[in-house]
């Protein structure tokens, strides 16, 4: 509460005194009113944490003593007498005023530069242009690979447990569409507490969603090291999303509280999809269901062991039987299609790896034109790929990101690396193997900015094509 005391004007100089007071007590409300205004939208722009959230954060307390909103305190008992010289009832609502013309200023500046949300709202998203040339057959150009936007934010914030709903909602287009589709679009809830880092996390996520086999599919568009994928990635269809609802979590988890660090030891994932592929509705009966498991090495921040990983998963499902491209029977003739896989990485500065090693088994219709008359056979592929890197650089060290500096500065880093990437589509079948290798170069020379550099030695003994392809891709996210 702001308290006007009474005082006497003894002389010219005195009352010059007090129009230089009241001036400066306006100037003070009004600076007092721009930064609650200010603190409000910043705390309304406030960012969603990454699926699983690290947080030091503690509950918020609440306070014993009832908020007075300005301008509403009793100013009833204050002496509005002229006599003695002391401030009238009229300076008072001229103080008022002015606060309140301040307040109708910096209102409409906001309006007019800020978006407003009913909830808590934060954006993202990543662009790729590449350039593309290959010798066979010969051609280049550029291309636009992708573009996606994300959209984050709460629906229900829970201070207390950190039990909170959560929704995100992608929209992304690729160069074999062209045209903007969902990509994510799922709501999480967290099943467990989730603000206390040295605790177990627990989630559930229902809607369309990444799904989680090896490290290769899980990663996300902008933080894939090489500009292609692994080819039994997009073979087996583990790159694409599905719609279900999936379980995931960890245990034991290792917490350094200097550094904000926190690994667990063991993290798990249990999902059930409709199998049929993003955007599209479910063509069978059955549902697919996938599992994943990690186990990391239980290291503290400055650790050698640090960010060392092995992980396996499994997917199994139903899929339409098919004839080439006629398919036998709609939802009712479903064979089996079933994927399993390991993979080992060692992600950490100035060195690391990845290797993932994935099996394949789909049963397929040889002839037959119905479920009665079908002739079915189960074929077996099988790919694998290793990845080695070396990085000089900062910007993967925490405490040099957070070092301040002036204007827009981020510390580069330099990432060359090498990839060999093996597909056999058919293991009963000699020969027919694709081995690609790839030597790469990132360069991440802004906080959500990347150029990449891939020179790629392919050679398809199937076809008998050994094709040499150069890429550059420009990666920027906001």
């Amino acid at each position: 509460m702001i308290v006007f005391k009474k005082f006497k004007i003894n002389s010219p100089k005195d009352k010059g005194n007090i129009m230089s007071k009241r001036k400066l007590t306006i100037l003070v409300l009004g600076a007092l009113l721009i930064g609650q205004t200010n603190l409000q939208a910043a705390e309304s722009a406030e960012a969603v944490p990454q699926e699983q959230p690290v947080s030091d954060k503690q509950p918020q307390q609440a306070s014993d003593s009832t908020a007075v909103p300005f301008g509403s305190e009793d100013l009833s008992a204050t002496d509005t007498s002229e006599a003695g010289g002391t401030v009238t009832q009229a300076e008072l609502d001229g103080v008022r005023a002015e606060i309140a013309t301040l307040r109708d200023q910096l209102t409409q500046r906001l309006d007019k530069t800020i978006a407003n949300s009913k909830r808590s709202l934060n954006i993202s998203g990543s662009t790729q242009t590449r350039y593309a040339a290959s010798s066979s057959p010969s051609k280049n150009g550029f291309l636009f690979n992708s573009a996606i936007i994300s959209l984050k934010g709460y629906l229900k914030r829970d201070y207390v447990e950190g039990k909170s709903i959560s929704y995100t909602l992608g929209l992304g287009s690729n160069t074999s569409t062209y045209n903007l589709q969902p990509t994510d679009a799922y709501l999480q809830y967290s099943i467990g507490q989730s603000l206390d880092i040295g605790k177990p996390y627990l989630y559930v996520q229902i809607g369309q969603q990444k799904k989680q086999f090896g490290l290769e599919a899980t990663t996300t568009e902008d933080k894939q090291p090489a500009i292609n994928l692994a080819q039994f990635a997009s073979k087996l269809g583990l790159s694409t999303r599905d719609i279900g609802i999936r379980l995931y979590g960890d245990l034991f988890p290792v917490v350094d509280l200097g550094y904000n660090y926190r690994i667990p030891l063991i993290e798990y994932s249990l999902a059930l999809y409709n199998g049929s592929g993003p955007n599209t509705a479910d063509t069978n009966l059955d549902k697919d269901i996938e599992g994943r498991i990690v186990i990391n090495a239980p290291a503290g921040y400055y650790s050698p062991y640090r960010g060392l990983a092995l992980g396996g998963s499994y997917y199994k499902g139903k899929q339409d039987l098919y004839k080439g491209t006629t398919l036998i029977t709609k939802g009712e003739g479903e064979g089996d299609k079933i994927r399993y896989g390991t993979d080992l990485s060692y992600v950490s500065a100035p060195f690391g790896f990845t290797a993932e090693y994935v099996i394949g088994k789909d049963e397929k219709a040889l002839s037959g034109t119905t479920l009665a008359n079908a002739v079915r056979a189960t074929t077996e592929s099988k790919g694998y790929t290793v990845t080695l890197f070396y990085e000089w650089g900062e910007q993967f060290y925490k405490n040099s990101r957070s070092q301040s500096r002036n204007d827009d500065w981020w510390p580069t880093t330099f990432q060359p690396f090498i990839r060999y990437d093996h597909w056999d589509p058919d293991t009963a079948v000699a020969n027919n193997e694709s081995n690609i290798t790839t030597l790469g170069f990132n360069f991440f020379f802004a906080e959500t900015t990347k150029f990449q550099l891939n020179y790629s030695l392919s050679d398809d003994k199937a076809t008998h094509v050994k094709q040499n392809t150069f890429a550059a891709q420009f990666q920027f996210g906001f």
